[in-house]
């Protein structure tokens, strides 16, 4: 329905649009599609309200439009539409968005004209972890019924939530909030297994099969309704002082390398040198022609410490593929051989042929099919990987991904009880996709990421390795050692991500605390304990700007990372330190 008194205009392109209608606000994308960090009275309550399309293989399509969004008085309408044509099939869409001082309503509607093979299209919400962890639930199901939940502390393998036409709780803060879905079953599951700092609300049923199809003609619609109620008045103080969250020794550093790709050259092997790695872990995929001999190659080319990461998924043949490994090593001993995805019986070959190697089970998958399988015994240590673009590539995406580690570990903990962890390789993109619903898609891996050798990059890493500072947590591989995906660009010269490892690898073993700050959930500090003094390495993982007190003590000029390395300042840093958006600030304790 028209909005009175309205005021058209353009989202401005390129970046989010802050947008409020009284205690309720929001930030627009630029094709108008999603909200993002939905915050009523201050409390961000939602990290997202979004209409998705995706394909049969779970990748999310583009959706590119002009919103455009009138305001009256005290409400905003927005309004996006689009239409494509795509491997999967053509597709014609139309979003609507209302916010008003009391919630928002979405709408979306799509149609096929020659039909439309996806996994999901539709609307979804993203459910802010800090409002909502532990927060009980009333869940009111498709048939009327009603049942009593609560949003998951440790992490749920599975949907917490299913059956749902509504759901209602309370934040962290009071403020109750009701959410109604028509169109489709909606259910919820937990997104801290993708490292997302939220739980999202989706249709449809993962219960049904899929990939579905649009049929040709066919419309389909949704519509999602909110609303906020003030609860009791927050605090009016905001906690600024540093604190310290967790201590444990800093792990040792590892690099990733896949035998698929090239043998390091002498324009990179000098400054994969000079990143003071404690190994590097080469990557098996028995599927590729010719493995064997790239690993071969490898192993003539690495001198020192390697791991040996090997995909067993679905092989039947382990042990022709495990032999064939220990013949190429020819008695040369990894630090540890992580066999992925592997039966027990694969386990249990592997410990005949290297018994005084440790064996790691695990996956090479996200923390989601760790925390979904079962973990094979007589391992020892367990193991996975982790990226932070499953669900989105943008820059706020990355920043929100260091938000749940904590609790990943935590839930880490619980299903590997009394094991060693080993995290890793950690990468922007995924390396493949283990829930593509064919053998191609499975084994193909994302592009470089653009960002790969920028400051950004370097921030997310260090708050990545921050999150994983854990008494169990004894090595994390990080990047590869070379190459559009690694901590050494094809000219030779360190990344910034690379100048970031070059300094901290040569401290593991050191002392490392986690340092926080309570209005900065984004801000992460690694504080370590080095024989000459106390250093700090400090990120905002977010685009704005953050002004952090510093711990204790006297505090040397800062250093500040660039694409080319660190620079030092004039001034010794004080109390107080500024840190950009995405930047990463290096700060040793003066003598």
């Amino acid at each position: 329905m028209p909005l009175a008194t309205q005021r058209h205009e353009a989202a401005e392109a390129g970046q989010p649009l802050r947008l409020s209608a009284g205690p309720v606000s929001v930030e627009l994308n630029p094709s108008g599609t999603a909200l993002r960090n939905i915050a009523f009275d201050g409390e961000v309550v939602l990290r997202g309200l979004a209409f998705v399309a995706r394909d049969e293989n779970w990748g999310t399509l583009p959706l590119a439009a002009a919103p455009q969004i009138r305001r009256s008085e005290d409400s905003i309408e927005i309004e996006a539409s689009g239409e494509g044509d795509h491997p999967n099939g053509d597709l014609s869409w139309h979003v609507l968005f209302r916010i008003s001082p009391k919630g928002i309503e979405a709408r979306s509607a799509v149609r096929s004209s020659r039909g439309f093979l996806t996994n999901r299209t539709g609307l979804v919400v993203l459910h802010g972890l800090a409002a909502c962890r532990g927060q009980e639930v009333v869940v009111t199901h498709a048939d009327g019924r009603s049942t009593h939940a609560a949003f998951p502390v440790q992490i749920s393998p599975h949907q917490p939530f299913m059956d749902m036409a509504a759901l209602a709780h309370r934040t962290a803060r009071g403020t109750a909030v009701l959410i109604a879905f028509e169109g489709e079953v909606f259910e919820t599951e937990d997104q801290r297994n993708w490292t997302d700092a939220s739980y999202k609300t989706y249709s449809r049923p993962l219960a049904l099969p899929f990939p579905y199809r649009i049929g040709a003609g066919e419309a389909v619609e949704q519509n999602v309704r909110i609303a906020f109620k003030a609860g009791a008045a927050a605090s009016g103080t905001i906690e600024t002082q540093s604190r310290i969250d967790k201590a444990a020794l800093l792990p040792r550093l590892e690099a990733g390398l896949p035998v698929v790709r090239p043998v390091p050259d002498q324009a990179v092997a000098p400054a994969i040198k000079e990143l003071s790695l404690h190994a590097i872990a080469l990557e098996i995929d028995p599927d590729e022609p010719g493995w064997a001999d790239k690993l071969a190659g490898h192993l003539a080319a690495i001198p020192g410490n390697i791991r040996l990461n090997c995909r067993l998924r679905g092989h039947t043949d382990y042990a022709t593929v495990l032999e064939a490994i220990d013949r190429v090593l020819s008695g040369r001993k990894p630090l540890g051989i992580s066999v992925w995805d592997a039966a027990q019986e694969a386990v249990d070959h592997a410990r005949r042929l290297w018994p005084d190697t440790p064996i790691g089970g695990g996956t090479g998958a996200f923390f989601t099919e760790l925390n979904r399988g079962t973990l094979p015994s007589r391992i020892d240590y367990a193991t996975w990987t982790t990226n932070p673009t499953v669900h989105a590539s943008d820059d706020d995406t990355l920043g929100e991904s260091i938000e749940p580690l904590a609790d990943i570990l935590a839930t880490a903990h619980a299903k590997a009880p009394g094991l060693d962890l080993v995290v890793g390789p950690l990468t922007l993109g995924m390396r493949f996709n283990p829930n593509a619903t064919s053998p191609e898609a499975r084994r193909a891996e994302a592009p470089p990421d653009p960002r790969q050798h920028t400051v950004l990059a370097a921030s997310w890493l260090l708050g990545t390795i921050a999150g994983f500072i854990d008494a169990a947590v004894k090595d994390l591989i990080v990047f590869e050692a070379a190459g559009p995906k690694g901590l050494v660009q094809a000219d030779g010269l360190l990344s910034p991500s690379g100048h970031l490892v070059s300094r901290l690898a040569p401290l593991a073993g050191c002392k490392a605390e986690i340092v926080t700050w309570a209005h900065e959930p984004r801000a992460r500090g690694l504080l370590v304990h080095t024989p000459e003094g106390r250093v700090l390495a400090l990120t905002q993982a977010r685009a704005a700007p953050a002004s952090l007190v510093l711990p204790e003590g006297r505090w040397a000029a800062p250093e500040r990372l660039h694409l080319k390395g660190f620079t030092a300042g004039s001034q010794q840093a004080g109390g107080m330190i500024d840190v950009d958006g995405f930047g990463v600030v290096w700060v040793a304790e003066a003598n």
